[in-house]
Formats: structure tokens, sequence, C-alpha cells
């Protein structure tokens, strides 16, 4: 019996070793995104490890594509190799309430700065990862459109409709300063990218592609942008991580050291510059804005 006893309390013994060795998945750190970005980042990275990359042209490459790269370097260079998990949601105000509720650690695009101060109790704001006026886009349309392709400046711009959203409050304001004939607002980006893509609107606002003709293929729709033309939009951009995340302090500190040896190794620049974010291309086009 005694020895009964005895191998029972080491089984016991054992057992809670082993549950309280088991992986949780509080060691992983999850990570919001859009879920086109998700799928977009999957095609993207083809067996590639992020976080050794130091070239970050590929299939699909574009400004937010490259940033969930960007984000997991970050986290490395500033001392935490914890890994990531992503989540997704379909639309900017989700993304957000995720991270504030502390359900995902941060989002894994970076956020206009304007967006983020009504919250700041409830987040941590990284330092930026794009810089006040570093931000250009081109007003993308379809092949077919070409009304909107024949525009040579703000007067027949301001004759076309643009669609975007109210959430996208840096980007709304833009084209509202234009004096839009038109303006359509709708939630999400696959909304948008049909509106154009069937003529209800004819264009939208882009970050410039790596492609040859600077053209991408959201949705399955091609998009071109408008020659010769292109926006600045003013303000910095930073990652928004949570505060009611347990792991949210150490995360947004990691992230801040990071991004810093990022810059100072020229990484950042070169992933936008590969992903045709920073375009040499349109350094003489027109600025509307």
């Amino acid at each position: 019996m005694k020895t009964f006893l005895i191998l029972v309390s080491l089984f016991f013994s054992v057992f809670s070793l082993q549950v309280w060795a088991a992986p949780q998945k509080s060691d992983q750190l999850i990570i919001v995104l859009p879920a086109d970005v998700k799928a977009d980042y999957e095609s993207y990275i083809a067996g590639r490890n992020p976080l050794t990359m130091t070239s970050y042209v590929g299939n699909g490459a574009r400004r937010d594509v490259v940033e969930v790269v960007l984000v997991q370097q970050a986290l490395k260079f500033g001392g935490i190799d914890t890994p990531v998990r992503f989540i997704t949601a379909d639309s900017h105000a989700r993304i957000i309430k995720q991270v504030l509720a502390g359900r995902a650690v941060l989002a894994g695009n970076s956020i206009w700065l304007d967006l983020l101060t009504s919250s700041e109790e409830l987040l941590y704001v990284s330092e930026p990862i794009i810089e006040n006026g570093q931000f250009e886009a081109g007003l993308y349309t379809i092949e077919s459109n070409k009304t909107a392709l024949k525009a040579k400046g703000m007067d027949e711009v301001r004759s076309l409709i643009a669609v975007s959203s109210k959430a996208w409050i840096i980007d709304w304001q833009t084209l509202n300063a234009m004096k839009m004939r038109k303006l359509i607002n709708t939630v999400k980006w696959s909304s948008m990218v049909k509106m154009v893509n069937i003529g209800r609107a004819d264009f939208l606002l882009a970050p410039f592609q790596p492609t040859p003709d600077m053209s991408f293929d959201p949705e399955g729709v091609k998009l071109i942008p408008i020659p010769n033309l292109k926006i600045g939009l003013q303000g910095s951009r930073h990652f928004a991580i949570s505060k009611r995340h347990p792991q949210g302090k150490a995360v947004a500190e990691a992230l801040d050291r990071g991004i810093a040896i990022m810059k100072e190794k020229g990484l950042v620049k070169q992933a936008y510059e590969d992903s045709g974010f920073f375009n040499t291309k349109v350094k003489d086009w027109q600025k509307l804005l």
C-alpha cells in the first residue's frame, strides 16, 4: 500500500510539472492584421524567415505587407523573441478594438498618430515608423477608366468620384480638402476596390507599388495610378500596443528600441523602398496637396 501511495504521489508530481511546463497561448504574442494583409503576407513571405530578411522584395510586396515583417524584426532587435500568432479583423475599427481590449498585444500595421491620441490611456504608441512628410499616395483607378487616367491637375481630379472611409481620418480629411465633386464613404477596403471596378467611383488612394507600372491587384482587380499625380498625406504613423495586455509595456519598449536600431541600419528605408512605398519613379510627379 505504501509503495502504491508513493507511485501515485510521483505520478501527480510529474503530471503537475508537465502541466506547468506546457506551452501556453500566453507564450505567444498575438498581433492583429486585416485579413487581406495576412493572406498577402503569407504569399509574400514564401517560406523565408522574416527575422533574417534584409531584402524585402517579393510577390505581393507593399507597404502594409512589409510592415508585418518590420514589426517582427523590431521586436527581435528590441530584445523580444517570443513567437507571434496573427489574428485578423475586417476593419480598422475592429483592429483597434482588439488592441484596446487586450485580445491582441498590438496591431501589425502602422496607424496615423491622430487616430491614436484619443486612446492614449489604453494604448502605448511606438516611435514613428513613418515620419511626418514621408507618406505619398497615388490616385488608383482601372485601366478602362480613360477619363480618370486623362486627369492632369486638381480641377480635373475634383470632377471625378473618389471612394474612401471616414474611419481613415487622414485620407478622408485630405480628400475633403481637395473639394471633390463626390466622395463616397465605405468601411471595407474590398468595397472600395469593387466600387472602382464597377465604375461607381473613379479612384481610391493607395501607396505606390514596386511593380514596373506601379499597378497592383487587390481583390483580383488591377489598379494603376493616374500618371504624374500624387498626394502627400500629412502626419506620422506608429504601431499601437495594448496597455491592457500583460506584455504590452515590454512590447512597447522593445519596439521603440528595435525601430531605432533598424532606422540606423537603414532597414526601414530599405523595406519601404523595396515595397514601392518610397518610390523614386514619382519623385517629379505633381503633388496635388
